[in-house]
């Protein structure tokens, strides 16, 4: 039984053996038990529906008016709610002293006893049938069930010692600058931190393979990450706030490290598993393709190809993002002829023919590719330009740098051959780079089981990863981390820490759980 909605002219006294609870605000009126009202329910202002409102720090109460909440609890025990009405989102703004239009539970008397309410609700409406409504779904916190809206936070809130701790670690490997070719000092803290049960196979030039002693008839899984980043702007040191780890690589991809870290250290004192645990970290991958160091690791190492599965623990927003595109870096350059500026009509601007050449190119529509059921996009841009002489001068070439991002049906000599045949009159092509992309891989038993264990979507990576090393030398590879694709190289660069718990977890359900004998 519900709360009667606010008393029209009178408080009513009298409530015989019934001791409801203040509620909290609903976007409605109340639909029954009006009969006390002394006029008819004409006003459609907020009510208070959900009665509960003492709840205990570590566990969320909510009555059959299928209301979400969100709070920071330290235990979240929601999986049989009922599901939830759908509606809009409100903010209880009255706190309970206030009374606001006389909302009270029909006993004064109890008011002071209940403190003050800061709790925000969800309100929905939704009809729930016999379906359970809310579950602990991967990467969509505490959730209805699928085709329902989200009625919680994306993540739930983590507040456990794993969430402490995994939030530390990035934070620790945040603080420690290592902008590309500068990264000795990274470099030398995470080889302190690789645990003694796994011994040094290779390590050489920015790229460490360390793996555990091989067992015979046992898959090879290698958790791989970079520690280089891009350049810091104005985001280190790091901080921790608002349930997230903030700045530069703290998403690409030093929350995957810091999950790839206290994995394999928390492995080293545990049963062993089904699969055998390697972990490779590298540097400088964010520079061109001519010094990427993992090639002399592939030319060098025979552990490394013994590899069942590699697990870049790029940025993927807690999915599986396979594949990956090709990047084609290339140098265009118009001519012209100089001249003085008082006198164009004796010159040809270089920086005219770029305006006009460049236009048609960065205008060209992305190119949709199907590969294994995932689409991938096509495109090319203009990241750089550069010409000029001097203010009187007109110049007689300018350069833009394209870079061409280009679907993996094409192999690395179909794209340069493509990107000539865009090369407009009186310009030139000189490419500067040019790194293959990565084969699609998603039916091995081995990518089953890791999608099995976090009910994890697969998408297409749309970007360039070193799975494309992998895939290039026979070896499956896919990207799965705790960073978020919208905020890598961002200025406001953070990982959410229930993110990391959520890698963390899945990671763990996957090298604990049995897999067929086709992934050796």
């Amino acid at each position: 039984m519900l709360p009667h909605a606010p008393h029209a002219r009178q408080v009513v006294l009298e409530l015989c053996e019934l001791d409801l609870k203040l509620p909290f605000g609903a976007p409605r009126v109340l639909g029954e038990d009006v009969q006390d009202q002394l006029r008819a329910v004409d006003d459609t202002r907020l009510e208070r529906v959900l009665e509960r409102p003492l709840l205990g720090r570590a566990e969320l109460l909510v009555h059959d008016e299928h209301l979400g909440g969100r709070l920071r609890v330290h235990l979240l025990e929601l999986g049989e709610l009922p599901l939830a009405h759908e509606g809009p989102w409100i903010r209880a703004a009255a706190v309970l002293d206030e009374l606001a239009d006389r909302r009270d539970p029909r006993s004064a008397r109890k008011l002071p006893q209940l403190g003050q309410l800061r709790r925000a609700v969800d309100a929905f409406r939704k009809h729930p049938d016999d379906e359970r409504a809310l579950r602990l779904r991967p990467w969509c916190g505490i959730g209805l069930a699928r085709g329902h809206a989200r009625i919680m936070p994306r993540y739930a809130p983590s507040v456990t010692a794993l969430a402490e701790r995994l939030a530390a670690r990035t934070l620790e490997l945040v603080d420690i600058p290592s902008e590309s070719r500068n990264e000795e000092r990274i470099r030398e803290h995470l080889l302190e931190l690789v645990p003694a049960s796994l011994h040094r196979d290779y390590g050489r030039d920015e790229a460490f393979l360390f793996v555990p002693q091989r067992r015979p008839d046992t898959p090879l899984v290698v958790l791989a990450g970079h520690y280089d980043t891009v350049p810091a702007q104005g985001n280190l040191p790091g901080r921790i706030a608002d349930g997230a780890v903030h700045g530069v690589g703290a998403s690409d991809m030093k929350g995957g490290l810091a999950v790839a870290i206290e994995l394999v250290g928390d492995l080293a004192t545990a049963a062993p598993g089904p699969c055998d645990v390697g972990l490779l970290l590298f540097g400088r991958e964010e520079l061109p393709s001519e010094e990427n160091p993992l090639p002399a690791l592939f030319a060098s190492s025979r552990m490394i190809h013994e590899t069942s599965l590699a697990i870049v623990l790029e940025p993927t927003d807690g999915r599986i993002q396979a594949g990956c595109l090709g990047n084609v870096i290339a140098r265009l350059t118009f001519h012209g002829t100089s001249g003085h500026s008082a006198r164009p009509w004796l010159a040809d601007n270089a920086i005219a023919r770029a305006v006009e050449g460049l236009g048609p190119l960065i205008s060209l529509e992305r190119r949709e590719v199907l590969v294994d059921g995932l689409a991938f996009y096509e495109t090319l841009s203009a990241t750089r330009l550069e010409g000029g002489i001097a203010d009187n001068v007109i110049p007689d070439e300018v350069t833009a740098t394209l870079s061409f991002r280009y679907a993996p049906d094409r192999t690395p000599g179909e794209a340069e051959a493509h990107l000539r045949t865009l090369v407009p009159t009186r310009a030139t092509l000189e490419v500067t780079s040019n790194a293959a992309p990565g084969v699609v891989v998603t039916d091995s038993p081995l990518v089953e089981a890791l999608r099995a264990a976090g009910e994890l979507e697969v998408e297409p990576k749309q970007a360039w990863t070193n799975v494309a090393d992998f895939t290039a030398n026979g070896i499956d590879a896919v990207n799965f981390g705790p960073g978020h694709t919208a905020y890598a190289h961002r200025r406001d660069e953070l990982v959410e820490i229930s993110a990391l718990v959520h890698a963390y977890e899945v990671l763990r359900r996957f090298l604990g759980s049995e897999i067929g004998e086709d992934a050796l």
